[in-house]
């Protein structure tokens, strides 16, 4: 809601969106964008949506790291877009480099990434299931047996798998237009340049 909200108040006060202009010209394209959103969502929500419908008790030490992990993705987030948002209101036409944006091209997709990393670490225990004995005894247990009960933890795991694939692929410029629009906007600037040599992409280098 945070997120579409901001995304709506920036389009209301830009008037429309770059990064999706050219995508939207085609009706491939608006088929192709929506379609891939309501991917995003469905593979994005698994860890909520398994671990709701999981009848396998949760465990509070994970409830709390998780719930932890959640905030601070959230707050992230929501700083890196204010701070954005603030300095593209005093300064227009240049590039953002202030904040968490000096640490990171991509904080708010950080942020991103550590919501849906907590809201996974949250349900991890519910969606490990008791091993259903196959073996030829009644109470025998086979490996196979085990690793079927993690199903749906793996599975689960394909949504922060998947935020990584997209964000890291917008960042590298494989799958959307973003670095391009930045390179065309302020390719000229030598301080851009050394941005993008000496920042990291979405992970904060720690030494």
């Amino acid at each position: 809601v945070k997120l579409a909200s901001f995304l709506l108040f920036r389009i209301l006060k830009m008037g429309e969106d770059t990064r999706l202009t050219d995508l939207f010209t085609s009706f491939s394209g608006t088929v192709g964008f929506w379609f891939f959103s309501l991917l995003w969502g469905a593979i994005c929500s698994l860890p909520h949506t398994l671990g709701s419908t999981s009848s396998a008790p949760g465990n509070t030490t994970s409830t709390v790291i998780g719930t932890i992990v959640y905030a601070i993705g959230l707050i992230v987030e929501t700083t890196a877009d204010y701070q954005k948002w603030r300095f593209k209101s005093a300064n227009p036409g240049k590039f953002c480099n202030v904040g968490l944006w000096s640490v990171s091209q991509h904080p708010n997709w950080l942020g991103n990434l550590l919501i849906w990393i907590g809201i996974l670490v949250m349900n991890a225990p519910s969606l490990i299931a008791a091993p259903v004995p196959t073996g030829p005894g009644a109470s025998d247990v086979t490996i196979l047996d085990t690793l079927w009960s993690y199903r749906r933890l793996v599975l689960a795991c394909l949504s922060p798998a998947f935020m990584w694939f997209l964000f890291n692929g917008q960042a590298e410029g494989s799958l959307t237009s973003t670095v391009e629009l930045a390179k065309g906007k302020y390719g000229n600037d030598p301080e851009y340049a050394e941005y993008v040599q000496t920042v990291s992409k979405i992970i904060p280098k720690v030494f």
